[in-house]
């Protein structure tokens, strides 16, 4: 019995020891330290809007997980979006490069980002901020005094300076501007930045105050676009912004 035994055991061990191997290998190996990313499943254009099958979920190293990636439970952030470059099968996909507010001008539509003078405005709201889409109405000559007096009296914080663009809030835009349509429709806003070019955001410090005064802004805008702006302020118009809605911020984790 001693005898068989001796022959038996390490026979096992043996066993044991190739099902442990086994077992690393096919179910552990992969597991071990690994996370989940979501990768190029497809070579992905430049401005080509991302689906499901675009896109796949892979275990990778940790230390080869890229810093603030997408990982299995960001899927929804991806889909429908927006390829900021070409994005090659197999890259790992993180925030710079999905183009999550539609911003990136597309060269082949003949998108430019386009600054608008402050000369040829005549209100921006003062909550206006990066990626909203706006609606531009223009307001004549003959009434830009007129209502100028209205809003300087409706705002605390009224613009003094007669040719700076003054600011409004939506109450003021819906009374001034409920008989006119807008000569632009859906722009989407490029940039708002104030005197010193630093971007205008949220005071995260202080409740529903801003980082600054808006003094510039730029949209995503074609030659038919600006064209039309500046047929209109050589007549002497001037543009009354009003944005029509904020984009969610769910697409930005950065």
């Amino acid at each position: 019995m001693k005898k068989t035994l001796s022959y038996i055991t390490p026979v096992l061990f043996l066993i044991l020891g190739c099902g442990i191997l086994w077992f690393f290998e096919y179910y552990l190996k992969d597991n071990i330290d690994t996370v989940d990313v979501v990768v190029a499943k497809e070579n992905i254009p430049f401005k080509g809007k991302i689906s499901d099958g675009d896109i796949e979920i892979k275990k990778v190293r940790r230390d080869n997980a890229i810093s603030g990636g997408y990982n299995s439970s960001d899927t929804k952030l991806i889909v429908d979006k927006y390829a900021a470059i070409d994005i090659k099968k197999g890259t790992q996909i993180y925030p710079s490069l999905i183009d999550s507010y539609d911003l990136i001008p597309n060269e082949k539509e003949g998108e430019f980002i386009a600054p608008i003078p402050d000369s040829w405005l005549f209100a921006v709201p003062g909550s206006l901020r990066k990626s909203f889409v706006a609606d531009f109405y223009v307001i004549p000559d003959k009434e830009q005094a007129m209502l100028r007096a209205i809003v300087q009296e409706s705002t605390q914080h009224s613009e003094k300076e007669e040719g700076k663009p003054v600011k409004t809030d939506k109450t003021i835009d819906n009374e001034l501007l409920s008989n006119k349509e807008p000569v632009l429709k859906d722009v989407r806003v490029a940039s708002v930045k104030d005197r010193s070019n630093k971007e205008v955001k949220e005071n995260t410090e202080v409740k529903d105050a801003a980082t600054g005064v808006i003094s510039n802004l730029e949209i995503i805008a074609n030659g038919e676009t600006l064209t039309k702006l500046r047929d209109y302020t050589e007549q002497g118009y001037k543009i009354y912004v009003v944005y029509k809605y904020e984009r969610s911020n769910e697409g930005d984790k950065s």
